[in-house]
């Protein structure tokens, strides 16, 4: 079993994405998470639905924090934020430094979510080939 994390800094809205697309483009026996450094009190409100255009949706039900996963080990940590990320413990295998689409218009924010899905492809190829 091959475990991938998507971290971000509250788990809002770019790991909870990420992981998202990650799970339509994983082998099976890969597990995919998201975390935030903190923890968001609900997903950034269009998340869902942009999601849902692509037959998509959150895996989880609520932000969750770092902490919560504290009792795993991953194969690889992909870190999505605006700025690099502060000293987590994790070993971070990659860096994505992302501007946060929330306050964008919804033409802007699907295009976002595109161009990171195929980042997220290219990665979840990377990881499926160089793991086996």
């Amino acid at each position: 079993m091959k475990r991938i994390l998507f971290l971000c800094p509250d788990n809002s809205l770019l790991s909870p994405m990420a992981q998202s697309l990650a799970r339509l483009y994983a082998q099976e026996g890969t597990l995919t998470y998201s975390a935030g450094l903190a923890d968001a009190e609900a997903f950034e409100p269009r998340l869902a639905s942009m999601l849902g255009e692509l037959g998509l949706a959150p895996r989880i039900h609520a932000p969750q924090s770092l902490a919560e996963h504290a009792d795993l080990r991953f194969d690889c940590c992909v870190w999505l934020g605006p700025e690099p990320p502060p000293a987590t413990g994790l070993n971070l295998h990659v860096q994505w430094i992302l501007p946060n689409p929330a306050g964008l218009p919804d033409e802007a924010y699907r295009h976002f979510r595109d161009r990171l899905a195929e980042r997220v492809r290219n990665l979840m190829n990377l990881f499926e080939t160089e793991l086996d």
